[in-house]
Parts: structure tokens; sequence; C-alpha cells
């Protein structure tokens, strides 16, 4: 890691969330620094900027921005590009290697395609549950430098990472990475799946030993071996075959169920670590649990916590969420859902009833055709809505399932109520993301629980 030349101009580049942090730290440590931004500031923004004596660039003065300073923070929503990631090489200082640099306890960090959020969330229930304080934040939260100042009074860091944040790290390597899954995402941002795929492996590339990872058994044969002494866990569902079982080394084991209990396999031994209680297999997909399961193992602590939880945690909004219940019908929001691994899990777990799904959002460059195709004889209707509405009704009818097309959910929900008989399920869970519409996908799962909400309350009054 770079150390700081003394008394370094700072630019930073995006002025969301992760860039007003930067901009806090550096300014709060002396340090000079700049904002470069597509947007102009606000009102209070330049007020508060022209006190502290920041200056805004706009993008349209990129070439200027990056002459006049010597080191420069990009946005993890900023796509630096190769070529001017090449000509600027000396300058980049990443998000997470300043952080690993500077925040001096241990660090467990998470990504993946799909769950990472509720694996931070529920690892941070069970450090409250066993009163242990930890810094949470990173994709998710407080930005990852509001924590650094927060070190000297937890025990750990506790981050969400994107494949925005890990792409060209150099020195990230967290004490214990954990790898949920793989699932195309963000070809909009990231030119392929390969190099998606390597951005999320950053995760793994700098770890070493005395360090851990947890990552799924399908991943095992595409990602590097790690070096002696690092300990490397698998998770998958059931136990792999004896012969896959002897292939591993002395610093590999696996997590996997089997009759509803926790198993691990190392040193070719099969250990029980916990039964899956009613109330964890309600608490998040099977998966999930497995992860956590693996992690407290992983980090000594004790099984006993993640099982008081599950009747105690709450997920965060937007997840698989009961909105409510009328005539026999319930109404779930899964805004959260932006790719389509998560809304099939999200299928897959409300499978049981007859399901009418709303599909919309952006498809971030993702081909959803074989992801509908995978619905079929699995929801009774789709409703799809947004910028894509159309493409999305045009592959349900490529795979002969019912759909209709709407420019925007109220006219999608408008339509659903139409054809609502007791006992069905009605589910948002859109596998795109918002922004064709909405703001963010808190803002998509607030304005359909208003609908449903308003539905219910007229159906209550009748």
């Amino acid at each position: 890691m770079k150390i700081l030349s003394k008394n370094p101009c700072i630019g930073v580049w995006g002025f969301g969330i992760v860039g007003k942090s930067v901009v806090n730290y550096f300014h709060n440590h002396g340090y000079t620094v700049n904002i470069m931004d597509k947007r102009m500031p606000t009102i209070q923004e330049y007020n508060d900027l022209k006190i502290k004596d920041i200056q805004w660039y706009h993008e349209n003065d990129q070439e200027t921005f990056f002459y006049s300073h010597d080191y420069i923070v990009v946005s993890p929503g900023v796509n630096i590009g190769e070529t001017r990631y090449a000509t600027y090489k000396d300058k980049w200082l990443h998000e997470l290697d300043f952080f690993y640099t500077t925040f001096n306890k241990p660090i467990i960090a998470i990504t993946g395609s799909v769950g990472k959020t509720s694996i931070t969330h529920l690892l941070n229930e069970i450090y409250k549950e066993l009163s242990i304080s930890i810094a949470v934040g990173g994709n998710i939260g407080t930005a990852t430098f509001d924590l650094i100042d927060q070190q000297n009074n937890v025990n750990c860091a506790l981050l969400e990472v994107s494949s925005f944040q890990l792409n060209h790290c150099k020195h990230f390597a967290p004490q214990l990475a954990i790898w949920t899954n793989f699932y195309p995402n963000h070809l909009d941002h990231h030119a392929t799946e390969e190099e998606y795929f390597l951005a999320k492996h950053t995760i793994l590339a700098y770890q070493t030993h005395n360090q851990f990872s947890l990552i799924p058994f399908a991943l095992k044969d595409r990602v590097a071996t790690p070096i002696n002494g690092h300990m490397r866990s698998y998770f998958i569902s059931t136990c792999p075959e004896d012969s896959q079982l002897r292939l591993l080394t002395h610093d590999e084991q696996i997590y996997y169920i089997k009759n509803n209990t926790i198993m691990r396999y190392a040193h070719n031994k099969h250990t029980s670590l916990m039964l899956i209680t009613p109330e964890l297999y309600n608490l998040s997909f099977s998966d999930n649990i497995i992860i956590l399961a693996a992690t407290c193992d992983i980090l000594r602590l004790p099984h006993k916590a993640l099982q008081n939880i599950a009747t105690t945690a709450i997920l965060p909004s937007h997840r698989i969420e009961k909105i409510g219940s009328i005539h026999l019908i319930d109404f779930y929001n899964d805004s959260k859902a932006t790719t389509t691994a998560s809304t099939l899990a999200a299928v897959k777990k409300l499978s049981n009833r007859p399901l009418h799904l709303f599909l919309g959002g952006l498809s971030k460059g993702v081909d959803r055709e074989p992801f509908i195709a995978q619905l079929k004889n699995k929801v009774k209707r789709i409703y799809c809505f947004g910028k894509e509405a159309d493409i999305l009704y045009s592959m349900c009818v490529n795979h002969d399932i019912s759909a209709t097309s709407h420019l925007t959910l109220n006219q999608a929900v408008n339509a659903c109520i139409t054809y609502l008989q007791p006992q069905d399920c009605v589910l948002l869970s859109p596998a795109g993301s918002s922004f064709d519409l909405y703001e963010n996908y808190e803002k998509r799962g607030e304005h359909f629980k208003e609908l449903i909400m308003q539905y219910i309350e007229k159906q209550t009054s009748l």
C-alpha cells in the first residue's frame, strides 16, 4: 500500500454516500481535498464546501481534475474505464485498500451476487446477541471511511463489499472473506462476466496464511488455490461424493446439511455442529443458514447465538417482506431482488402457493430470457412493468407464461388485483435494478407497499 506523500492534494470522484465520507475523513484529518461529480452541488452543499475551502469540479473538466491532484479516490459506482485507469495508474487510492491499511482490527468481508446484505445483517445480530462490539458498514449503511475512527471502540469490522469496491484493489485482505455465490450481474458496468468474476475474486486474492475464506463448493475449481496455512472452507447444500472429499487438503474443509443438521467435514472426519430448527428455516434461505453456521464455527462463536436470533432477528425491509393479507391472499415485497438469482430464490421459497409475480427494472446487461424460461409452471401470472416491460412480456409469451405489460407499477398492481383469488400469493421481486422508475430499490419497495396497503384498506372497509 502506498504511503501518502506529505500534504497531498486528494481528489474525490463522486459525491454520494461514499464520496461524502471520504471528503469528511480527509478534511477532518487536515488534507487538502476537492470533489468531481457529473452533477452540480446543491445550494446547501455549495455553502458547506465553500466554508471548508473545498473546490467542486464538473466531470466536463476531468483532465484538469486528474492533473491537479496527487491521489484520486473513486466512488464505487463510478466506472473508471481501463484507458483512464492505466493513464493515471499511480494516482488511484482505492477505498478498501485504504481501509485495510488504516483499520487495525480484524476485518470480516462479505461479497456475492445474492445474499450478502442478509448475511451481513444476521452476523451483526449474532454479535449483538453475544454483546461483542463491531463496526458494520461498507456497501450498506455506514461507509468504510466513517468506520475508521470507530476502531478503538470495537473488536472488528464487518463489511459488505461489492464488485465495484473490490475492482482494482491491490492490498485488501480481510481476516475472513465470505463469498456467498456467483451469478451474472452488473454487466452494464463490468465489460464481461469474467471481469465481474475477477472483481469478486479480489476478496480472496491478497489473503495470506492465518486468514480464512468461506466460498461455495461450486467455485472450488474456479478460484486460486490458497497458500499454505490459509484455511479455505466451502459450503454446499448436500455432502459431496467421497471422491471429492478425498481431494481436500489439510487446510480445506466443507460445511453441508444432512438430516436438517449442519455438518462439517475436515481432516477425514464428519462432525455434527447444529440442528436447523423450523425457526431458522423461516429466518432465511438454507444456504444463508449454512454460511452463518460455518462463520460461527470458523470464528469460534457459539452456535447457540445463531439459534437465539432465529426468533428475534428481523431481516431488513424489501427482502421477502410480508406486507399483509386479505381474503386469504398474502402480499410480499422483495424489491431488493435486483438479480435473477434473487428472484428465483424468492419464487422457490413461496412455491407452495399460486404465485403472482411482478418483474421489472433494468437488466444491468444480463440476458433475462433463460431466467424467464425457468419460471414456466412456477408462477400463475407475471406482471411486467417499467422501461423493459415489453421486452420481459415478449419473453414470457415466448415461453407460454401468462403475463401482462405495464408502464408503471401502479398499472401493474391494478391489473393484478383483477386476477386475484383466495389462497393466491403476490410477490414483487423484480430481478432488475430500480433506476428506470425509482431512485433506489427502497423507493420501489415502499411504493409497492403503499399500493398494496391501499388495496387492503379498501377491501377491509367494504
